[in-house]
């Protein structure tokens, strides 16, 4: 969101923030970044993910610094540094990137002098809840503060004023764990807190993402149902307050004219043919009003001639004309420039068929009629290029035209000049398409601006006022909106110093930008004008009928006209008595994404749901929470969604954790401790309910359990592999098929004592295998010799390492085919995969190879890397019913906590990594 680009819904009754170390407000806090932010716990904030993140190509934003209850006035500004992340996606992904929009922040300190502001969902609506951030809206601030101490790291972004409170709002809809609300939304409300009272207290419900569908214009209306060309130039004019006047050329040649004001009722009232004259359809027809209630147009007739009419209400038998100006022809289809310098006063402009630019000049004085037409200068474009005119202030003119070099030339006219026209000045060294239009526009007296599309799609502008010394500024290019070349830029200054224009894009779809001083970043960036769609660098009319109003035109492709229209007041969304329309509601995740989504996921361990159904569960270690979570598949199928976190419960500490499928198809996990302890929890034989925590009895002369993985045996009992303090490995497995079953005891496999981690799984061939990491970070393996759970193990061999580093952590699954395949991350957070030659295996291994899977990032501008830090993987495959195929997963978790998944598909590969927090 730009600055100045409120949602609000009115009444509007927000009030700046007060100072305060309590409840509520001492929780909400402002992001060096420009965001608004949360206190959760003394080492936690959450906000938006796109605060801590580019969500176009998911790069992180580094060295952020939260302050809590920051205001200017405040004496003892405290600041915290934000020294990791997780987010629920770290990419813009479409439409559930709004219930994604959420990240949790860790603080490298506790936060001692703030309050925490505790989590609770709201289950129904509507809901009455507030809100309050850092918004950067111009009606409250003007310009945005600087920082404390000079300029900020993130530029024109970021604004140092006291956050604004939305004291009333509601709560409308749940929707997949998104909110939408009449909450105030502008850019700096980004990650700002919905809060929800329950009694005296107040709760996080949500945070804000965003407008939803926000209506800052109206339209797009059809004005009656003349026929058009497709993109034909609509040209508009404004006699008075309010009042609007449009001409075309229809497909059949005429000249037609349609009215909008107080005299029909606000209401379109048209379309009239003035007279019997003829144009080249999709010709332009260019208008002026030189007086209050006065319309003159002058167009190109299919001759040639360049013809005028005129009316005004005394005109009791309606237009009068038609008139040829001198006999001067052109091209027909030429656009013809038409400007009022002063009151009755009328300057035209054409292309000839030589190139030459040529004016005529009219007013009441010449009683002869119009005078010219005269050449200005020298210049030759080609013919039917158009000449834009303005005048700047009263009997000043300029005009501006392509040349045939494709530079932008400039010439200019004022009483003073007794030698005539001055110019041609060539106007920097921008160079576009031959016959490109130019658009001008004076913002303020002797002030001009001027617009134009690049040969490479994009927008430029220049300016000159009289204190530029060394002449014009520009060029330079406005946002990074490409169109097409030659495409028409539609400028209009609504007031004093205000600049908005328009184009058609390559996707049809007109584009506003709009500049004021004010804007801090300058131009605000290019935005819709509602969802039609029209013919790509259609010739659109825009006009500003008063102060601040905007009215755009355009021919569409089904061959009508359209018109949209824009007010400062269209950004405050009215409520009737049921709230606003759903759609136009602002919105945001639910608080329920979040409250227990893993602040730093440690690692993963995959097993099939809680009632036994051919549903992914997924289980993590939130080391920052002390926590084991879990989250399943809502549906039976890989192309379902998952349902929120929720929590297993607390152990002190955990370190690793494992999970596998009791033979009642229920899941179980194990799970080791910074102690050494090994914890185990499983859903109960009778029932889908989880039993509470237990511990598992260690090997004889294990103190501490270093690791643990879990795998099954040739008949399908559960096997549970653990690392000991003494750098050994051992196994043990039930006693029977019994889910609650005894274990039987510990055995030996190693005798090495160097043994750090461990992952195992059953081979095609109903043998186990385990693979392990050292000390020193190499790879051995050893596996049963028979396909019994009585049978005895190899020693450990040699498994070669893919890697000059270090590896840190590993783990096997199957591929489609059964085989098995052996992922690796080393020090460096390369990863690395192996596969068995075939699903026998007495055939040995494939070669390590590399394994570098993108980022998932469609909006990015280049291919994204992996992503960086991985520090764990977790291999499997989904547990749903595949009609027989399996599809292989792998999970990594990083540096910072955060869960991403990518998986396999026989024809595709590795799919792009994705949040899992998503």
């Amino acid at each position: 969101m730009t600055p100045g680009s409120a949602v609000v819904f009115c009444p509007d009754d927000r009030f700046l923030m007060p100072m305060s170390n309590s409840l509520p407000w001492g929780a909400v806090g402002y992001m060096d970044n420009g965001c608004t932010a949360t206190l959760i716990d003394s080492r936690h904030i959450v906000a938006a993910a796109h605060c801590f993140c580019y969500d176009d190509t998911g790069s992180w934003q580094n060295n952020l610094f939260f302050y809590p209850n920051f205001n200017p006035n405040r004496t003892n500004t405290q600041s915290f540094a934000i020294d990791r992340a997780v987010v629920g996606t770290r990419v813009e992904t479409g439409g559930e990137f709004q219930a994604s929009d959420w990240g949790i922040g860790h603080l490298a300190k506790d936060v001692t002098d703030f309050p925490a502001l505790p989590i609770a969902c709201i289950l129904t609506v509507p809901a009455n809840v507030n809100s309050s951030g850092y918004g950067r809206d111009l009606s409250f601030f003007g310009m945005g503060q600087a920082p404390p101490g000079g300029s900020s790291k993130m530029g024109c972004n970021v604004w140092w004023q006291p956050a604004l409170v939305d004291p009333e709002c509601k709560v409308y809809k749940i929707d997949q764990d998104q909110l939408f609300f009449d909450c105030a939304t502008v850019g700096g409300n980004s990650g700002s807190p919905v809060l929800y009272k329950i009694g005296n207290n107040h709760f996080l419900a949500g945070v804000i993402h965003g407008p939803g569908n926000p209506v800052q214009w109206h339209g797009w209306w059809s004005i009656a149902d003349l026929q058009v060309e497709p993109g034909s130039p609509v040209s508009v004019a404004s006699r008075g307050a309010n009042n609007l006047d449009v001409f075309v050329v229809g497909k059949d040649g005429g000249i037609y004219t349609a009215a909008w004001g107080p005299q029909t009722d606000s209401t379109w009232k048209g379309w009239w043919r003035i007279s019997d004259l003829e144009a080249k359809p999709g010709s332009s027809v260019s208008v002026t009003s030189r007086g209050a209630d006065w319309l003159d147009i002058f167009v190109v007739g299919n001759d040639g001639g360049i013809y005028t009419a005129s009316w005004n209400p005394a005109f009791e038998d309606g237009w009068h004309g038609w008139w040829r100006i001198g006999d001067i022809a052109v091209d027909p289809g030429s656009p013809v420039s038409v400007v009022s310098r002063s009151a009755n006063k009328l300057d035209v402009f054409v292309t000839g068929s030589d190139g030459g630019i040529y004016t005529a000049a009219w007013e009441p004085g010449f009683e002869d009629g119009w005078h010219g037409w005269w050449r200005i200068g020298n210049n030759a474009v080609d013919p039917g290029s158009p000449v834009s005119v303005v005048s700047r202030s009263a009997d000043k003119l300029d005009v501006f035209v392509t040349g045939s070099d494709g530079g932008i030339y400039t010439a200019a006219w004022e009483p003073g000049f007794e030698d005539g026209w001055h110019g041609w000045w060539r106007i920097g060294n921008n160079a576009v398409d031959p016959g490109s239009p130019v658009s001008v526009v004076s913002r303020g007296a002797d002030k001009l601006d001027v617009f134009v599309t690049g040969s490479d799609g994009g927008i430029y502008t220049a300016a000159w006022e009289p204190g530029f010394t060394d002449g014009w500024h520009g060029w330079s290019r406005i946002g990074d909106l490409a169109a097409d070349p030659e495409s028409y830029i539609a400028a209009v200054s609504r007031g004093t110093d205000k600049l908005d224009i328009f184009v058609v894009g390559p996707d049809g779809k007109v584009q506003a930008n709009g500049w004021e001083p004010k804007f801090p970043c300058g131009w605000k960036g290019w935005q819709n004008v509602l969802d039609a769609s029209f013919k790509p660098g259609s010739c659109l009319g825009a006009i500003s009928r008063s102060s601040d109003w905007l009215d755009v035109f355009a021919a569409s492709v089904d061959s009508n006209v359209y018109t949209a229209a824009w007010n400062p007041a269209f950004t405050c969304e009215a409520c009737g008595d049921q709230g606003p329309a759903l759609d136009h509601l602002n919105a945001g995740p639910s608080a329920k994404r979040f409250q227990y989504a893993p602040r730093f996921a440690k690692n993963v361990a995959i097993a099939r749901h809680v009632d036994g159904s051919a549903r992914t569960e997924v289980f993590v270690i939130d080391s920052d929470n002390d926590l084991v979570v879990t989250r399943s598949r809502n549906g039976n199928s890989v192309a379902d969604g998952f349902s929120a976190f929720s929590s297993l419960g607390s152990i002190t500490s955990p370190r690793q954790i494992a999970a596998f499928i009791q033979t009642n198809a229920k899941p179980q996990v194990v799970v080791t401790s910074e102690a050494g302890k090994l914890y185990t929890r499983a859903v109960s034989k009778s029932s889908d309910s989880w039993n509470g925590w237990t511990t598992i009895d260690l090997p004889a002369g294990v103190t501490e359990a270093l690791d643990v993985d879990a795998a099954y045996d040739s008949e399908g009992n559960n096997q549970i592999f653990v690392v000991g303090d003494d750098g050994n490995l051992y196994t043990r497995g039930r006693i029977n098929k019994e889910p609650d079953s005894a274990w039987k005891g510990w055995e030996k496999l190693t005798a090495s004592g160097s043994i750090r981690k461990v992952t195992a799984l059953r081979r095609a061939d109903g043998t186990e295998q385990a693979f392990l990491i050292d000390s020193a970070g190499g790879l051995a393996t050893l596996w049963q010799m028979e396909a019994k759970p009585s049978s005895s193990w190899t020693a450990p061999g040699n498994f070669e390492n893919p890697s000059k580093s270090a590896i840190i952590d590993i783990d096997a699954a199957w591929t489609e085919d059964e085989q098995t395949w052996i992922f690796a991350v080393d020090e460096k957070g390369a990863l690395w995969v192996r596969a068995m030659v075939s699903k026998d295996s007495s055939q040995g291994w494939g070669d390590w190879q590399p394994w570098a899977t993108n980022l998932y990032a469609p909006s990015a501008k280049s291919l994204q890397p992996q992503p960086e830090g991985i520090v764990s993987l977790t291999a499997s495959r989904w547990q749903e019913e595949t009609g027989g195929d399996i599809v292989p997963v792998v999970f990594a978790t990083d540096n910072k906590g955060n869960i991403y998944y990518t998986t396999h598909d026989r024809s595709g590969g590795w799919s792009a990594w994705r949040s899992f927090y998503h």
